[in-house]
């Protein structure tokens, strides 16, 4: 077993044999309150949860061995980040094929913020999305619709950001806390 990345947070190891990546996620005190109380699902199943979900509306994800609340094993996916795709390649695809990939994952309900062309990796002409712990389709999120789009400008810039927008039409963004009690309130 090789230790690709040892940090205070998340570790990831990658078995040869099995040709599997073990993620472990050690998440802040704060973080785990909100698996406790559940708020948030715990990272090991969320990830396997997020990836089923994907699937099942056509998404590529990792194909999930095994999961547990902070443990995530998954199969293997021989492929280059779209990082080290892009550097090899002129492919001028990818960028439209990618804003149509991220605007059917936030238009299917699910939100994530970790917009980066290392996070998702290029396969057989198909894009596969990775790292999914932190993705959520809870209807308590720490950061809207602007959080999302703010990312995504960050990331991968404002053209990107504003063709992602235009595609993103799902109406019912899960809510911040915030935006919650305001409408319970009625000022929303």
């Amino acid at each position: 077993m090789t230790s690709l990345k040892k940090e205070k947070k998340r570790s990831v190891y990658y078995d040869e044999e099995k040709k599997q990546y073990i993620k472990i996620v050690t998440p802040k005190f704060e973080l785990k309150l909100k698996y406790w109380f559940h708020l948030r699902k715990y990272p090991g199943l969320n990830f396997a949860y997020i990836a089923k979900k994907l699937q099942s509306i056509g998404i590529n994800a990792p194909s999930v061995t095994s999961a547990e609340k902070y443990k995530v094993i998954t199969q293997e996916i021989d492929a280059p980040t779209l990082t080290e795709y892009l550097e090899n390649t002129n492919d001028r695809t990818i960028e439209s094929r990618l804003v149509e990939l991220i605007a059917s994952i936030l238009n299917s309900g699910i939100i994530f913020f970790d917009f980066h062309y290392g996070n998702f990796l290029y396969k057989d002409k198909e894009i596969y999305v990775i790292d999914l712990e932190g993705y959520c389709d809870s209807v308590f999120v720490s950061r809207g619709r602007s959080g999302v789009l703010y990312r995504i400008e960050k990331h991968l810039g404002l053209h990107f950001r504003q063709e992602v927008e235009k595609r993103w039409t799902k109406t019912s963004l899960p809510l911040t806390l915030s935006d919650m009690f305001q409408k319970l309130r009625g000022k929303k």
